[in-house]
């Protein structure tokens, strides 16, 4: 078995020409149970040089754990890392919310001038299956129209009246 604690001279010479430090041969051996040829032929990972950017940053009102977190962890190029400045809670939230939008700013504005009522262009979407053009521009209908549409259809379909239920029937022929 390739893997023992005990690291020899010539394993920590071999390490050290693959740009592994003696700690970090220890810390791999020892603590992350690495098996000696993975722990010496791993080269480490490179970090990039943060030092001269760090004022830069700092003008930029950048601390340097998030420079450090940006240029390491989320691998951006150190001039951008150091330079871009920090977002605010006002911005992200801003740019969830549009990120989440259904529909476009520009319709939602369009119908609030119009008149139309956001729960009458939601329903006009999604249960009546209109597209978000027609749902935006058409007016909503008054109960005056609504009862006139109602009874072209009504007409279309060749029925003669309105239906009524039997208890407003009785109450009806009782007075008259």
């Amino acid at each position: 078995m390739s893997h023992y604690f005990y690291i020899t001279p010539e394993e920590y010479e071999a390490a050290e020409r693959n740009g592994v430090r003696p700690a970090l041969l220890e810390v791999r051996i020892r603590s992350l149970a690495w098996s000696k040829d993975r722990a010496i032929n791993t080269p480490p990972h490179k970090k990039n040089p943060l030092r001269d950017w760090v004022e830069v940053a700092e003008k930029n009102g950048i601390c340097y754990s998030t420079l450090r977190y940006r240029a390491n962890r989320l691998g951006w190029d150190i001039e951008r890392a150091a330079t871009q400045p920090l977002q605010d809670r006002k911005a992200q939230a801003d740019l969830m919310r549009e990120g989440c939008r259904r529909y476009p700013q520009e319709i939602l504005e369009h119908i609030k001038r119009s008149g139309i009522n956001y729960d009458t262009f939601r329903h006009r979407m999604s249960q009546s299956g209109w597209d978000m053009e027609k749902s935006a521009t058409t007016p909503t209908f008054t109960r005056r129209e609504i009862g006139l549409l109602t009874k072209a259809k009504l007409k279309a379909r060749g029925v003669k009246g309105l239906f009524v239920n039997k208890r407003m029937k009785k109450q009806h022929t009782r007075e008259g």
